[in-house]
C-alpha cells in the first residue's frame, strides 16, 4: 500500500524546485495534493503535469491562507499534511539592507509558516492526527554573510517548529523541520548570483566555496529533500517531533 494513500497534503511554494519535487513524491505515494504558489500560471502548469490541485496564493496574507485550508477541506474533506516550503531570499549586507527587504524575507519564510500552520491546525486537532513539515535551511544553523534576513527567518522556523511541536503533541500532530544544504534550484542559483554581486566578486568565486562545503563533494538535489519530506510526513516517522533533519551532505555535522 502507498504510504500516503488517501491523505491530503498542502505544499506551499509548490510550483518549482523543492516544492514540486515534494508534491510529486507525495502524489506517487497516493496523496491528494494542493499545490499552492503565488505564481498562478506556474502552479496551474505544474499541477496539470503531475495531477495536483493548483491554488494561487500570497502566503503572507492570512485571509488567503485560510481560504487555502478551506479549499483543501472542501475538495477532500481533510488535511493530513502541511509542507511549509514557500520561501524567498534577498542578499544584502546589514548596513545596506532596507527595512522593506528584511520584512519581505521574514514574512515569506517565517510569518507564512505561522499563518499556514495556524490555518490547518483546527482540522488536524479535530482528527487528532497530522504532520507539519517546515522547510528550513542550514542557513538557520550556521549563518551566512549577506543573508542575515534569510538566516534569521530560518532560525525562527526552527524555533517555531520546536514550540509548535510541544503545543500539539497531545493531538498526535508531529511537527518537524528539514534543513537543506546547497541545492541548485532557481532560488538557490539566484541567491548565489545575488551574493556574488553584493560582495563584488565573481560568481565562480562564490561557487567554488559552495561546491567545497560538503564533505561528500557535491551539491544536493530536490529529490533528496523530497525523500526526506516523504519520510517525515509518513507513518515511517511516527515517534519524532520537534526535530530538524539536515539534508546537506554533512556540512553542518550537528
Amino acid at each position: 500500500m502507498n504510504r500516503l494513500e488517501g491523505r491530503t497534503a498542502i505544499v506551499t511554494g509548490g510550483a518549482g524546485g523543492i516544492g514540486s519535487a515534494i508534491a510529486k513524491a507525495f502524489l506517487a505515494e497516493g496523496a491528494n495534493v494542493i499545490l499552492a504558489d503565488r505564481d498562478a500560471d506556474a502552479a496551474g502548469k505544474v499541477a496539470a503535469d503531475i495531477g495536483a490541485v493548483p491554488f494561487a496564493i500570497d502566503v503572507t496574507q492570512e485571509a488567503q491562507v485560510q481560504s487555502l485550508a478551506q479549499r483543501a477541506l472542501d475538495s477532500f474533506g481533510r488535511i493530513d499534511i502541511l509542507v511549509n516550503n514557500a520561501g524567498i531570499i534577498r542578499k544584502a549586507f546589514v548596513k545596506d539592507m532596507s527595512e522593506s527587504t528584511w520584512d519581505a524575507v521574514v514574512d515569506v519564510n517565517l510569518k507564512a509558516t505561522f499563518l499556514c500552520s495556524k490555518a490547518v491546525l483546527p482540522a488536524m486537532i479535530a482528527a487528532r492526527r497530522g504532520r507539519i513539515v517546515n522547510i528550513a535551511s542550514i542557513a538557520g544553523k550556521v549563518g551566512e554573510p549577506t543573508a542575515s534576513a534569510y538566516s534569521a527567518a530560518k532560525w525562527g522556523v526552527l524555533g517555531f517548529t520546536r514550540s509548535l511541536a510541544l503545543e500539539v503533541a497531545q493531538y498526535d500532530i508531529l511537527v518537524n523541520a528539514i534543513c537543506p544544504g546547497p541545492i541548485p534550484t532557481e532560488l538557490g542559483k539566484q541567491g548565489w548570483r545575488d551574493g556574488a554581486e553584493v560582495q563584488g566578486v565573481g560568481l565562480e568565486q562564490v561557487m567554488a566555496r559552495v561546491n567545497s562545503r560538503s564533505p561528500l563533494g557535491r551539491l544536493g538535489t530536490v529529490e533528496q529533500v523530497a525523500r526526506m519530506a516523504l519520510f517525515v510526513a509518513s507513518d515511517d516517522c511516527d515517534f519524532t517531533t520537534g526535530a530538524a533533519f539536515n539534508v546537506d551532505g554533512g556540512i553542518v555535522m550537528s
